[in-house]
């Protein structure tokens, strides 16, 4: 039995599931709010309250946050969480491993063909063709509350999961539109900002209201009612009127189109003709703006020296549609790791 979590800026989901010969079953999970909790342990300690018996069996512990990890700690980018999986081992008596919640991801990936719970589905190429996933090196990125990105590699059998803090790179314009939203983004901090404030929850907030800062988007009854909400709902209540709304599909398609540049990017870097799998709630909840006119992909395929696009062609694009996924990979590395 393994004790594992997904400590996010959103969620705190733990979960227990047991492992026999290489197959993994889900057989306790609660979330919990993030911001409503003061540590991890906190969640731990009532997690052990609602399960006791499943709790009991427990014989290894991993749980994956949403940050850096350095000698089995993280302190997390967007909560002000520290997770020492030391301390966590000697309060829950059986090893302990703290991760990176996209090397989590990572580690799922080998597991997606043969667990039925968690799947992915391919996004086909502008010209109708499904890439065969092949090769040593698969990569994962994802937008939620922030922005994720990790890679696989197999060698015999064998995984190991890198983590990467891609997500904090610098930001390349790609047009006229995007020149203008990053000048009006960088008038807003101290220094020029990375990819995540455009490639996230915040940046579909932000893209909001760049386009409706400059009149791009013009005011009206569902723009102010969007513009008056919080900011951790406008992500949500902007994509679900979009469908009816010119100028909030606007912010949806300016979104996509940066994140499959991005996505583009981090394709060039690992190459994963093993696959490149997309995470994350925000493309999970959106696949239609993603797949619509195949608006992803030809963005994806888009790149200024022509030898290049061949190449983009070759590498599988995928959706993970499962948010269990994670906790599936963090039990797969616990083994592992063990």
């Amino acid at each position: 039995m393994v004790l594992v979590g997904d400590i996010g800026g959103t969620n705190t989901t733990l979960a227990l599931l047991d492992e026999r010969n290489g197959v993994f079953t889900l057989r306790a999970r609660h979330r919990y709010a993030t911001v409503e909790l003061r540590s991890v342990d906190e969640a731990l300690t009532d997690f052990a309250v609602r399960y006791p018996e499943l709790f009991a069996r427990r014989r290894l512990c991993c749980l994956s946050a949403a940050g850096p990890v350095l000698n089995n700690r993280c302190s997390m980018t967007n909560v002000s969480f520290s997770i020492d999986g030391d301390a966590i081992a000697a309060t829950m008596g059986v090893p302990s491993f703290i991760i990176n919640d996209f090397s989590a991801i990572c580690y799922a990936l080998p597991l997606l063909s043969t667990h039925p719970h968690i799947g992915a589905a391919p996004f086909p190429h502008p010209d109708g063709s499904l890439p065969s996933p092949h090769g040593p090196v698969r990569a994962v990125i994802g937008a939620g509350t922030g922005l994720g990105t990790g890679f696989l590699v197999e060698d015999r059998g064998h995984y190991v999961a890198h983590p990467s803090e891609g997500g904090h790179t610098d930001f390349a314009p790609i047009d006229e539109l995007t020149d203008a939203l990053v000048a009006w983004q960088s008038a807003r901090y101290p220094v020029r900002p990375g990819i995540e404030p455009y490639l996230s929850g915040q940046g579909i907030t932000n893209a909001f209201r760049f386009l409706t800062a400059t009149g791009r988007v013009e005011p009206d009854p569902t723009v102010d009612s969007i513009a008056a909400l919080p900011d951790r709902d406008k992500p949500e209540a902007i994509s679900r009127a979009a469908a009816d709304h010119a100028g909030l599909a606007m912010v949806m398609e300016l979104f996509v189109r940066l994140y499959a540049r991005y996505a583009s990017t981090t394709a060039l870097f690992f190459l994963p003709l093993g696959g490149l799998y997309l995470a994350g709630g925000i493309a999970a909840k959106n696949e239609s703006w993603f797949t619509d006119d195949h608006r992803f992909m030809r963005t994806f395929e888009s790149n200024y020296n022509e030898r290049i696009t061949p190449l983009l062609r070759e590498i599988p694009v995928l959706l993970i549609k499962d948010y269990d996924v994670s906790l599936y990979g963090a039990a797969h590395a616990a083994v592992s790791l063990a």
